[in-house]
């Protein structure tokens, strides 16, 4: 039995989850270091309805 699922979510459901603070993006995070043209592609890749990868996230029992 796997200790995963995968899920297709929107970008606009996860966007709502952070809003509604269901989602949070830990201290862990590593710092920005796309430049401006990596974000520019993401975003017309998500404009166009692209599949973009993985988001990888857990849930914490401690929260």
């Amino acid at each position: 039995m796997s200790n995963y699922q995968v899920n297709n979510t929107s970008v606009n459901i996860l966007l709502n989850w952070i809003e509604e603070g269901i989602v949070a993006i830990p201290e862990i995070q590593r710092p920005f270091v796309w430049k401006a043209t990596k974000v520019r592609d993401l975003l017309d890749s998500l404009y166009n309805d692209y599949p973009v990868g993985y988001i990888i996230t857990w849930q914490n029992p401690d929260a």
